[in-house]
Order: structure tokens, then sequence, then C-alpha cells
């Protein structure tokens, strides 16, 4: 007797099993479920504004994971160049890139020279801007960009995009390092005390403003935001597609009272021709939907209207299903 009521127990248990997985394949079906995938978001720095924005657009994705099927995951990374060659590897489903190395990867030029046009990237969204930034002892005699020949200047770490960045300006300025009494390779967590300490004149960043280490710099001793020569920005944003003119709102720092002219690159959401469509749409859609809720994070993501976020800095072709999904809610022709 015991025995069978074993069994009977047993069958039971195993028919409400079979029934239960049923109806959950079925609930999934007629909600319009795709097999689970997973995506990961190359970003920055666990530091900076990349990884900080990576963890909202992931956010925005998993909250309609168990409808969409599209699980985010963020990684953190050394930047731009790193997350483009993680991209080409196959070792990323997205990422969060400087637009200029955006162009530089689909031309195949400057560090990607030696491997050619990178044919697989494709644009997502423009996400919001990064002004190229410079930061200067008030004592220094540096009341603008052209003012830093001759300076010890920090331009950012080996291997940075923003390193990179001020490596161009450098060159399109017919600037080389014998030009400098020295050339510094700080992170900007480094900044404040060599600034202060009198050991470098000026320091360049490429970021998003506002940032609490440019705050942390500018109120640890006289520090000064220094704008760009109108004709040196004028030149750039002519001769080079990723950038356009920009000026940081004054008031955006405790006692900056007036803007600060420059030229800005833009931080972009980028993928590639191999993502399953179904996994760029639903980043995408996440992005459209919960737009006020991206732009509530930081203020720099509130700078781009919608336009600008399916233009700016976008040297790579839209990804098809992104571009599909902007032109059925009305977003693009």
């Amino acid at each position: 007797m015991l025995l069978a009521n074993a069994l009977r127990k047993t069958v039971f248990t195993r028919a409400l099993l079979v029934l239960a997985l049923s109806f959950y394949a079925l609930s999934a079906q007629g909600a319009g479920n795709v097999p689970p995938r997973l995506v990961t978001l190359f970003t920055g720095d666990r530091s900076g504004v990349y990884y900080y924005a990576g963890g909202t657009i992931c956010a925005l994705v998993n909250a309609r994971r168990w409808t969409s099927g599209v699980r985010c995951l963020t990684q953190a990374s050394g930047g731009s160049i790193e997350n483009l060659q993680a991209l080409r590897r196959g070792d990323a489903g997205f990422a969060i890139v400087q637009s200029d190395w955006q162009f530089h990867a689909v031309n195949g030029t400057d560090v990607f020279e030696g491997r050619g046009p990178d044919r697989s990237l494709r644009s997502v969204m423009s996400l919001y801007p990064e002004p190229f930034s410079i930061l200067a002892r008030g004592t220094s005699g540096i009341a603008r960009l052209s003012d830093i020949v001759g300076k010890r200047v920090s331009i950012g770490p080996l291997g940075s995009g923003g390193r990179a960045t001020m490596e161009m300006v450098m060159a399109e300025m017919g600037w080389g390092a014998a030009d400098f009494a020295h050339i510094a390779d700080l992170r900007a967590t480094e900044l404040a005390k060599a600034l202060c300490d009198g050991d470098i004149d000026a320091a360049v960043l490429v970021i998003a403003h506002p940032n609490l280490a440019v705050e942390d710099i500018l109120s640890s001793c006289d520090i000064i935001l220094v704008p760009v020569d109108r004709e040196i920005s004028d030149r750039l944003v002519a001769e080079h597609p990723f950038f356009f003119r920009y000026a940081i709102p004054g008031g955006t720092y405790p006692g900056q009272t007036s803007s600060v002219d420059t030229f800005a690159l833009a931080a972009t959401l980028v993928t590639t021709s191999r993502t399953p469509p179904a996994a760029v749409r639903t980043v995408a859609e996440a992005l459209v939907d919960g737009l006020a809720e991206f732009r509530a994070r930081h203020p720099s993501f509130a700078e781009f209207d919608t336009g600008q976020m399916l233009h700016d800095g976008l040297t790579a072709p839209l990804h098809g299903a992104a571009r599909r999904f902007y032109e059925e809610a009305g977003l693009r022709p």
C-alpha cells in the first residue's frame, strides 16, 4: 500500500511538472518571447561615465528581458580603442566609443591602419557630447589651447582615447613632443595633486561634464577651465566629421561663471553586422522608450535631442534593425 501511494505521488508530481513546463512554453510563445540571449556591452573604467552610461542602458534592456529574451551585461574596459578591437574579435556585442575612434575603425586609419577598415561596424545611437577640456594652473599663463606650447602638460594615459585625440590635435597643429617642456601620462585621479603641487601646468581631458573628477580638480587649488582658440576649433570641425563646436555652460562648476568654448566628440553606441537584428532592435527600443529615464541619470545624457542622437558622430552605417525601428517610430524619414 505504501509503495502504491508513493508511485501514485511520483506520477502525479511528474504530471504537474509536465503541465507546468507546457504552460510556460505556451505562455512564452504567446508573449512573443525569443530564446534568451546574453549581450555584452563594453564600456570603460568603472569610475567613468562610459561605465555608468552602459549600466543605465543595460538596466533599461534588462527591465524587459522576460518579454524580449535579451539580457544585457556591462563590461568594464580600457575605453574606445579596446572596445572597438573587442567588437572586431567578436568578444563584445555592443560598445560605447568616442566618435573619432568610430570613424578611424570604419576607415582603417590611425591606430587601425594595420588591420584595415572594419566593414562590420554598425552604429546604434549617439549618446552624449564629450568636450575636449583643458585644465590649467591659474598662474601658468595659459589662457587658451595655443598657450600650452612650451608648458608641462598631461595628455592622458598611453592607449587612452583622450590621449590619442590630443595627439591628433598636436599633429594637426604641427606640434611635437619637443614643443613642450614635458608631456605626462597621468590619469584623471592623479591630476589634482600634480596641478596643485606644480608638477604640471595643464592637463587635457576628453570627458563629459559635469564630472566629479573635474570638480575635485577645480576645487583643489587655483585651477581654471581654458577655452580652445576659435580658429583652431573651426579648423578641426571643418576637417573632421566626428568633431562639432561646443561650449561648456557657465555654472557647470562652482566658481565657473562664463561658458568655455571648445569642440567636442560624441560618445556613441555601436555594434556589428553580426549582432542578431532582434538584439539590436531590443537595445534601440529600450533606449528610445526609456529616454526620459536615461536623460535623468546624468546632466550630459540630456544634452542631445533625438535628432542629434540619430546623427551626430555616427560615421559607421546604422544597423538595419535600428534603422527600421527608428523609421517605424517616426524618428527618421
